[in-house]
């Protein structure tokens, strides 16, 4: 140890070889340590006054129950090492089992202190007895069985139960028919050295399980936690079934009496079920690791899968136990292929996080399940992947660190780059909403002319035409100061109406409807007068209901238009205008005149008709009904529309 601390000191500044030199000055330090505690023990057994030494361990097969005492055993035959495993020496044999274990015990009165008896385990259950004296029994020494094959045990020995010379020490091993029976290593001597070496056989066999399953179980929480708030992250929630099934699987055995209401080959049952999911969901959860599904593959063995846990929850006792030997060697296979094949789909992945997952599953995972893999299948020797489970806990928790903050960082990508689109669309709907406004204030514009020229066209077109037929019907008389001064009040009466109209939409309906007719009547009664054409009007007293001012003003313009092309087009003698209102809410404006008529389809098509457009588009807008039907002597133009009373 001297010499690495030396050449630790001369490449001091080699940061890995120091961390290099470090861990093998530890493994150094812990051999050197195991060494010096084994070697007192023998020491001491030699050099002290007391003495305590194992000479012969002797086994032979329980015949019968005995009515006086002990079970009578049979033929006696040598072990040559502990532990032991007495399926080699009778294969067949399913019976309880005996060790003897004869041993040296020398020690002055005066001298005499406690001694400690170790078994590291026995397979399934037992009973001790020391000098024909019960020491220890399972607790359940009938199906179902305590389970001591994974659970060393130290018992302390007083003097007083001892013999000077020879001692004896029995150990009847009760078997279970699925498991490999018999007995661990034995040792006797002193407690201070015995408690030593019971710590570490205990903490290899148990401790470190249980540290094993509380480093995987923070993990697989923390996993499913990812994802319940990430449900798109399949690889955590696979990974967190898996380690729950391995944890299930491990903790089978710390178990030392029988669970709930399960025998042994229930519990066996079981526990191959478990394996055999979590070899498979191990799988499952690398693939989606590195975010790859294989449709076929994965329900071809999700069947097997299937068909193997029914028959192993089928299948009589007899023939359960090669059953569960090659379920085991199966789900074992199947996850070192795994192990193999995953670096190939990793480098596909192109993906740091799953190449270094990868990494593990070559390096640590395949090294370590070809040794405990054996031994699981064996029942016996010592599990190296509890040792390992903090280092590999700790490697895939970095491993996960950098998935999710791949993640972040990608989802931080898309946010910026959803925030710069959002910003592009937004200047160009702005540039857009900008446009649009403008094309909207071009088009109200050309409506207000549209709508100015049509207000032109009916109304101060109509004053023309009434004046230029007043004019030509006083032929060569010439009209006086009063005509033409009355004449040019009607023009700019109705040149202010047409502006007062388009200014202010407002102003309030006439009371009546015979105030809103008023002007229109008094202006073509008088023309129409002056051309012998008898202009007849019917209209009711008062609204049945509201009408708005846009409505009246657009009925008043449609009727200025209508007796303008009587009087322009239709030669008639005879007119006739209706307004009614019906209890239900409608509003008819009838107008008729017996003139020549005129081809209604053919104006339509031939589009000269400016009247007629300018009729329809103002109804369409106050959205009325227009109906326009002509005949040599009679001409009716319909109007309706459905207001609310």
């Amino acid at each position: 140890m001297s010499i690495l601390f030396y050449f630790a000191q001369q490449h001091g500044k080699s940061i890995l070889l120091q961390c290099f030199l470090t861990l093998c000055l530890l493994i150094s330090t812990v051999c050197f340590s195991a060494q010096v505690e084994d070697e007192p023990i023998k020491m001491q057994s030699q050099n002290r006054v007391c003495v305590a030494e194992i000479r012969t361990v002797q086994i032979a097969k329980e015949i019968r129950p005995s009515a006086i005492g002990l079970p009578i055993q049979g033929k006696w035959s040598e072990v040559k090492s502990l532990p032991d495993q007495w399926q080699e020496r009778w294969p067949d044999y399913q019976g309880n089992v005996w060790y003897r274990i004869k041993w040296n015990y020398q020690c002055p009165k005066e001298q005499q202190n406690s001694l400690s008896l170790m078994i590291a385990s026995i397979s399934m259950a037992g009973q001790i007895f020391v000098n024909e004296n019960l020491l220890w029994q399972s607790k359940s020494l009938t199906n179902p069985l305590s389970m001591h094959w994974n659970m060393p045990r130290q018992w302390i020995i007083l003097p007083a139960g001892l013999k000077q010379g020879e001692n004896e020490i029995l150990i009847r091993v009760i078997p279970d028919q699925l498991i490999n029976s018999g007995i661990g290593e034995v040792l006797i001597g002193e407690t201070s050295k015995i408690e030593p070496i019971y710590k570490r056989i205990w903490f290899e066999k148990r401790g470190s399980q249980i540290y094993s399953i509380i480093f995987e179980l923070v993990l697989a929480i923390l996993t499913l936690l990812i994802w319940i708030f990430r449900p798109t992250e399949k690889a955590f929630i696979w990974y967190s079934i898996c380690t729950f099934f391995w944890i299930i699987y491990i903790g089978k055995n710390l178990l030392v009496e029988p669970f709930l209401f399960l025998d042994n080959i229930s519990i066996e049952r079981i526990h191959n079920i478990v394996f055999l999911l979590f070899t498979w969901t191990s799988c499952l959860y690398t693939w989606r690791f590195a975010d790859r599904k294989f449709k076929l593959l994965e329900r071809s063995y999700w069947l097997i899968v299937a068909l193997d846990i029914l028959l192993i929850i089928v299948v009589p006792d007899t023939y359960l136990k090669p059953l569960l030997s090659i379920s085991f060697i199966m789900a074992f296979s199947c996850y070192m292929i795994n192990c193999l094949t995953f670096p190939w789909i990793a480098f596909k992945s192109k993906r740091l996080d799953t190449m270094l997952l990868a990494a593990v599953m070559v390096l640590i995972y395949f090294p370590i399940g070809m040794h405990d893999g054996w031994h699981m299948l064996m029942h016996d020797g010592t599990l190296l992947s509890p040792y390992t489970s903090p280092f590999t806990t700790i490697i895939l928790a970095i491993i996960f660190a950098l998935r999710w903050t791949d993640s972040m960082k990608r989802i931080e990508r898309f946010n910026q780059t959803l925030k710069s689109t959002v910003l592009n669309v937004k200047a160009e709907l702005l540039a857009s909403v900008k446009k649009t406004h403008q094309l909207e204030l071009k088009n109200v514009k050309l409506q207000e002319r549209i709508k100015l020229a049509h207000d032109l066209h009916d109304g101060l077109g109509g004053s023309l035409l009434h004046s230029m037929s007043l004019v030509e019907r006083k032929e060569e008389k010439l009209l006086n100061k009063d005509q033409v001064l009355s004449m040019l009040k009607h023009l700019r009466d109705d040149l202010r109406q047409i502006v007062d109209t388009s200014a202010s939409l407002n102003t309030q309906c006439p009371e009546t409807p015979v105030i809103w007719l008023a002007p229109i009547r008094h202006r073509f009664n008088q023309l129409f007068d002056e051309l012998d054409i008898n202009l007849h009007w019917s209209l009711p007293e008062k609204w049945l209901f509201e009408v708005n001012i846009p409505d009246c003003f657009a009925y008043q313009r449609v009727l200025e238009e209508a007796l303008t092309n009587i009087v322009k087009h239709s030669y008639a003698t005879q007119v006739y205008i209706k307004l009614q209102f019906d209890m239900d809410g409608m509003l008819t404006l009838y107008i008729e005149d017996n003139g020549i008529g005129f081809d209604t389809v053919a104006v339509e098509k031939a589009g000269l008709s400016v009247g007629m457009r300018s009729i329809r588009s103002r109804m369409q807008k106050i959205q009325a009904k227009c109906k326009i039907s002509s005949e040599s002597g009679k001409t009716v133009l319909y109007i309706m529309k459905k207001y609310t009373k």
